[in-house]
């Protein structure tokens, strides 16, 4: 109990958006809330392991029923400002509550993962890459969730990072959402294989919509599954903290492998 505390004392430090370990109002209409708050319960817990040599940390939220085994696993990885070692500023960027209270409203139970990047380091790092993909697999071999549900989303260099997971793992996700991220190093032809959902903005500063519009012509030609929205006006945070809507989520998690 004594760590619980201190774990939710940093996050209420770090962004009101966080719920750890406690019973949390909203009626954001971003997520499909109504007029009706509702409430939603779910608790962040830490963990740190060394995968292939690589030392990773991360946070896991375990929402709704999740011991039948039939149970989504959903992976985000953060931007770079949230790369550290103290294993929970990861959890201050609004994409994690958006993403979480929107599986709070969904009959299926899903196991919530948000790795922290050490300082310095990136996602598209091989080492990196493979530490992820491993984690992934400790869960899978859990039994407690579907290898055929098993869903990657990310901003900034999350989203670069997400792009990357997808091509380098091309048979492993049933579906991915990389926003404001670069897709320039990934291969068309290996992500091609799985549904992807990306979002830009135009007044995004940081990443390039031409470099992702590139891409993306490499997929059609490829015949892939994607969805695709440019949102005008928005900055590069507004589209890490934005995307996250219903109806994009409802598309996303639609998808099995």
């Amino acid at each position: 109990m004594r760590n619980l505390a201190i774990l939710c004392a940093s996050l209420l430090a770090l962004s009101s958006f966080i719920s750890c370990g406690k019973e949390h109002e909203n009626s954001d209409s971003a997520i499909g809330g109504g007029s009706v708050p509702v409430v939603h319960s779910y608790t962040f817990e830490p963990h740190s392991a060394t995968f292939a040599g690589q030392p990773l940390s991360w946070q896991s939220a375990r929402i709704g029923a999740v011991a039948d085994g039939g149970a989504r696993l959903v992976l985000y990885l953060h931007g770079g400002t949230s790369c550290g070692s103290d294993n929970t500023a990861q959890l201050a960027e609004p994409g994690v509550d958006s993403i979480a209270r929107y599986l709070a409203r969904q009959p299926a139970g899903s196991v919530v993962l948000v790795p922290q990047c050490p300082q310095g380091g990136n996602w598209d790092a091989p080492r990196m890459r493979n530490a992820v993909r491993l984690l992934l697999l400790s869960y899978i071999d859990s039994g407690h969730v579907s290898a055929n549900s098993v869903y990657l989303l990310g901003g900034s260099m999350g989203g670069t990072g997400a792009w990357g997971l997808l091509s380098a793992y091309p048979h492993f996700f049933a579906a991915g959402m990389p926003c404001a991220g670069n897709p320039s190093r990934a291969s068309a032809d290996s992500l091609a294989f799985t549904p992807v959902y990306t979002v830009m903005g135009t007044a995004d500063n940081i990443m390039s919509i031409p470099a992702v519009e590139a891409f993306l012509r490499q997929l059609d030609a490829l015949g892939a599954t994607y969805r695709y929205d440019v949102e005008q006006g928005w900055t590069h945070q507004q589209t890490c903290i934005e995307s996250y809507t219903a109806r994009r989520l409802d598309w996303l998690f639609s998808h099995h492998r």
